[in-house]
């Protein structure tokens, strides 16, 4: 933490007034060195920063008198409270925080704020119940997470709500599993579907060069990721309306060098081959959502609007990579990111097969 308020303060001072902004560098140095997300960067700058206006927790905390789970339950509890407030909860909390587990600081910590400032523990609440969020997760064997943040008392009625409706039909005789009848009516219920069985599906066969004209052995699940052959079929058979679309790989290192246009709903040939080669951000240690498609040379700079100067991108990841001291380069399908510090660090496009690099 301290080595990256150093960083920052560097940065400032380097890049002075009114050229980029100076935590975003930060936040983008942090995370190639440490071959996290943009995302995780970013809250450990905020934990710096946090912890830089405590100095007596800071202090515990760089003495191993408390974990860092109990520092980041005080520096989220009280970051909306101001700098003289900061200095008396401070004061306040060296005293009662060595010994407490992480959920019982954050209670005292909490307690504390709305005490010294009411409208501050006010203002958290508005803001944590507008930070809204769906967010989708792949778990293995064919399997993903959705998870939810909203306001309390409408999530509590949605469970109820599916809760209630899978003992009805429990009660009726429905063999499935409460679980099993909670999740089909959530998907049929948000999609509009008569049946979570039927949905629209559409399958990435991956195929190396040898297997070009056989059976792909291993399949792509659009927006989810690889799936066994067997999963893949029973999918295909359930769906309503289905496409496959071949993915070609290259036989050397598995990344992706042609993608089959033939589709029903044609979607821009070139854009579905960027995301479906990178899958993910290609910062190096970004796994993100792509949610740009951006020009590694500038098209401003003449980049071609083409395949090998392209490449995916999140949205923190395409405002750090525009910083003053930034650039990056191509070296044949691999990007290159060289940051203000002169480390440079490699971006591969990910094999599709499974391939190992050595």
């Amino acid at each position: 933490m301290r080595q990256i308020l150093g960083l920052y303060e560097a940065r400032s001072l380097a890049m002075g007034i009114g050229r980029g902004d100076a935590s975003v560098s930060t936040v983008g140095e942090v995370s190639l060195v440490r071959a996290i997300s943009p995302g995780a960067a970013g809250n450990q700058f905020a934990f710096a920063l946090g912890l830089e206006s405590l100095p007596g927790v800071f202090d515990l905390f760089g003495r191993g008198v408390i974990p860092e789970s109990v520092a980041r339950a005080v520096v989220q509890e009280t970051e909306r409270l101001g700098p003289d407030d900061r200095v008396l909860i401070d004061a306040e909390l060296v005293e009662v925080l060595p010994g407490l587990t992480p959920g019982r600081a954050r209670k005292a910590t909490r307690r504390l704020v709305i005490r010294i400032d009411a409208e501050a523990a006010k203002q958290r609440a508005e803001r944590a119940r507008a930070d809204q969020r769906v967010s989708l997760f792949p778990d293995a064997d064919g399997v993903a997470v959705l998870v939810v943040r909203g306001p309390a008392e409408q999530l509590v009625a949605v469970h109820e709500a599916l809760d209630s409706w899978a003992t009805g039909l429990r009660a009726t005789g429905d063999t499935r599993t409460r679980g099993q009848i909670m999740c089909a009516t959530l998907v049929e219920r948000v999609t509009g579907v008569r049946h979570a069985d039927t949905m629209d599906v559409e399958i990435g066969l991956v195929l190396d060069a040898k297997t070009l004209l056989g059976d792909g052995t291993t399949a792509e699940l659009a927006g989810y990721g690889p799936i066994s052959p067997d999963v893949a079929d029973e999918i295909i058979a359930r769906a309503h309306k289905r496409s496959v679309r071949r993915l070609l790989t290259d036989p050397v290192d598995g990344t992706l060098v042609g993608r089959d246009p033939r589709r029903r709903h044609f979607d821009g040939p070139l854009a579905g081959h960027i995301r479906a080669r990178d899958r993910h951000c290609r910062q190096p240690g970004c796994e993100c959502k792509i949610r740009d498609l951006d020009h590694v040379i500038d098209y401003q700079a003449g980049g071609p609007t083409a395949e090998a100067n392209a490449q995916g991108l999140c949205k923190r990841s395409h405002t750090i990579k525009h910083q003053p001291g930034w650039s990056v380069r191509s070296e044949g399908r691999a990007t290159i990111w060289r940051t203000p510090t002169g480390h440079e660090y490699r971006s591969d496009p990910p094999p599709l097969l499974g391939h190992l690099r050595q």
